[in-house]
């Protein structure tokens, strides 16, 4: 009897130690967080030490999702593992949610851990309730570097690119000049490549032949230029002939002797390309001096002119003009073009900011292309609607001057001005149980007190049954009135369209008001009717 209570008591035992090696536990550090608040999630495992496990790894967790996963923890005890994962998690959906059972992997057997409940608040925001105040300019202190400084920048480096093609051309024509385009007259180009060929005095090296050539090819040059004749290519004797009798056809009184001094020089350079005749430093200066003297005096006696310019002058001037218009223009286009693609870039980057007017009479028509914003206007539950702009709170002093008995407020939300091509208003009425006036008694007060500050003329409107695809009914108004407007001191035919719908004790109505002319308008306002709409989670 004894040995079969032991037995009893034994199994008891290692049945208590298999199943205390085999278990899990989780736990929450809280049962309620507010949107996108953390809470802390821990799973313990107890295991034999030579046990494998494996936790939850993943992104989510349910309806939650991960923002911290944390290290395994291992606390030994005897021979029992005491492993320990954490994880931060958080919703950003409010309401009550369900923590599942998740899947623990020991030893190649799964476990599941507890499911569990967490609430979810949400965050109430009541803008309503809080002065409110104008917008204040965008402070310069502190300010971070704007794109705007980037479309300059763009604009200065496009001018800076601009010069430097100028002088990259200039460069390039520059070194491609022929021996014609480089100097304005034949006399210029015989006084500048004397003085440089005078400046090298090659003759100090022992050998005068590559001097004289040089010089008496420079002395021929000007010769052929001034009087277009062939003097490069005849012989000394042909070249005084010639040009003696190009001197008495044209009139031209030059000293005898500076002819002759002149053939003499080419003489000489005969004698040193041919016979190496070796002249001495004196008579190379003096055949220099002689050989200055001659170009200066057929230059003071013919000097060239535009009337007396060879056709090879000429064309050396058309060019020279078409270097310059090229080296002008192709730089002015290139800045023009890098300025208009930077122009054409910043407003399309900046064409949600602008206003339309600037590039469209027809406003309407950008105010439905561009991206609308949705708010919810008045107390809760508040009317939800889209629009092109947030409306702003503007009471109307003789609005709340005049609210009906019943009425506890009147909240007054706008979108530009009568005098706008489009004027949007939205009102939340707040109303108590003495309120008594039907929905068509509302529209027509509402109206009255529209209209009056316009001093409105021909007034006419008429009310119908409205339902929106969101579900929210209530009576839709369209009318028209006329109206001198005070801007362009015109008058003008104006339409409107309005919703009357409630929720509880709320009255809420949103009107809009354009031109009879404005064929997009019409679109613009059934967007923001059917827009219209008291969220689920707020009527609860």
């Amino acid at each position: 009897m004894k040995n079969r209570l032991l037995h009893i008591l034994l199994f008891t035992f290692v049945s208590t130690i298999g199943f205390a090696q085999h278990s899990i536990e989780t736990k929450v550090d809280t049962t309620g967080i507010k949107i996108g608040d953390t809470f802390l999630y821990t799973i313990r495992a107890y295991v034999a030490k030579d046990s494998k496990v494996f936790f939850p790894e993943s992104q989510q967790l349910g309806v939650f999702d991960v923002v911290d996963n944390y290290p395994v923890d291992t606390v030994s005890k005897n021979d029992v593992l005491e492993l320990i994962k954490r994880y931060d998690l958080t919703s950003f959906d409010e309401g009550t949610k369900t923590l599942p059972q998740l899947p623990v992997i020991i030893d190649s057997k799964q476990f599941k851990t507890d499911s569990l409940q967490i609430q979810v608040a949400g965050v109430q925001v009541d803008t309503l309730k809080t002065p409110l105040y104008d917008i204040k300019d965008i402070s310069s202190a502190g300010a971070s570097f704007s794109s705007n400084w980037f479309y300059l920048f763009f604009a200065l480096l496009s001018f800076l690119i601009g010069v430097g093609v100028y002088w990259l051309i200039k460069k390039r024509q520059e070194r491609n000049l022929t021996e014609d385009d480089k100097y304005k007259t034949p006399y210029e180009k015989a006084v500048k490549k004397l003085k440089k060929l005078e400046e090298k005095k090659n003759w100090i090296k022992g050998d005068p032949k590559p001097y004289y050539s040089d010089m008496t090819d420079i002395a021929r040059t000007f010769i052929e230029d001034t009087f277009d004749i062939s003097a490069r290519e005849l012989t000394t004797f042909q070249t005084v002939t010639i040009l003696k009798a190009t001197l008495n056809d044209n009139n031209i009184k030059i000293d005898p002797t500076v002819i002759k001094e002149f053939r003499r020089v080419l003489e000489t350079a005969d004698l040193v390309k041919f016979a190496k005749s070796q002249p001495t430093e004196l008579e190379i200066s003096k055949d220099t001096t002689n050989i200055q003297k001659i170009v200066n005096d057929i230059n003071n006696a013919y000097p060239i002119s535009a009337a007396t310019q060879t056709e090879r002058i000429r064309l050396r001037e058309e060019r020279k003009k078409k270097r310059k218009q090229f080296r002008i223009w192709i730089p002015i286009a290139t800045t023009v073009v890098l300025l208009i693609g930077a122009g054409i870039t910043y407003l399309i980057n900046t064409s949600a900011e602008r206003d339309w007017h600037v590039f469209t009479f027809n406003s309407t028509k950008k105010l439905l292309s561009k991206e609308w914003i949705t708010s919810t206007y008045g107390s809760t539950p508040g009317l939800t609607v889209s629009t092109p702009e947030v409306l702003i709170r503007k009471n109307i002093p003789t609005v709340q001057a005049t609210m009906p008995d019943g009425v506890k407020s009147i909240q007054q939300f706008v979108l530009g001005t009568i005098n706008d091509p489009i004027y949007i208003s939205l009102s939340n009425v707040e109303t108590n149980e003495e309120f008594k006036y039907s929905e068509q008694e509302t529209i027509t007060h509402a109206i009255q007190l529209l209209t009056q500050n316009f001093k409105a003329q021909d007034l006419d409107y008429k009310s119908e049954p409205f339902e929106n695809a969101n579900g929210l009914t209530g009576l839709k108004t369209k009318g028209k009135f006329k109206f001198q407007n005070p801007v362009n001191k015109k008058e003008e035919n104006i339409l409107f369209e309005g919703v009357t719908t409630g929720n509880g004790l709320n009255k809420d109505q949103i009107w809009v008001f354009y031109l009879d002319t404005d064929e997009d308008a019409p679109e613009l306002t059934e967007r923001i009717f059917e827009s219209m709409q008291y969220k689920q989670e707020e009527q609860r």
